[in-house]
């Protein structure tokens, strides 16, 4: 991110958007899954390398967008028992998805700052209807939203299909130094 940054403020460009496509770098999308466990799996001596994973990821999710790196956090119970890292965290994050929860305080959770009426949606959406979801905005509207259902099978066919329009991850990571690449 900070090449990205370098590169925009050398072109003068407030985005890579406005970068020439010759020089715009490739998008990143980052997913990280089960973000709780980053926060409970830690021992005493993991604590300040936890503190620097949770500022990088902050920071990802405050910049990131202007230079094409895109955050995408995932997991069940993200809350602030976790910690002040997972609140300020969960507070950059600009849209919100939550599938159907059993209880209140899992929809609180991901929900709570919009209307009630999102809260009892997400505990109201059917066993028997995958992929529906309550989806949030930045503008805190809320809407109901069905995906399409795509078999694990159809997914990797797809993956194995279009995986050479997508960067090397040795390309991608050329520049970095080693201790970021292992």
């Amino acid at each position: 991110m900070v090449d990205r940054m370098g590169l925009c403020r050398q072109a003068g460009a407030r985005n890579i958007w406005q970068l020439p496509p010759g020089i715009r770098p490739t998008p990143i999308v980052v997913l990280v899954d089960e973000l709780a466990e980053l926060y409970l799996m830690a021992d005493k001596s993991e604590k300040d390398e936890i503190a620097k994973t949770s500022t990088a990821l902050l920071r990802v999710a405050q910049l990131g967008r202007a230079f094409g790196i895109y955050l995408f956090c995932c997991g069940q119970r993200i809350g602030s028992d976790l910690g002040p890292g997972v609140t300020a965290l969960r507070a950059q994050c600009s849209g919100r998805i939550c599938h159907r929860v059993n209880d209140p305080e899992t929809a609180t959770m991901t929900l709570g700052d919009l209307d009630p009426a999102a809260l009892v949606s997400a505990r109201a959406i059917p066993a028997e209807t995958p992929g529906v979801a309550i989806v949030a905005g930045q503008d805190g509207q809320w809407y109901r939203a069905r995906s399409f259902y795509v078999t694990e099978q159809t997914a990797e066919h797809a993956a194995r299909t279009y995986a050479d329009l997508a960067p090397a991850w040795d390309e991608i990571t050329s520049h970095l130094p080693e201790s970021v690449n292992a």
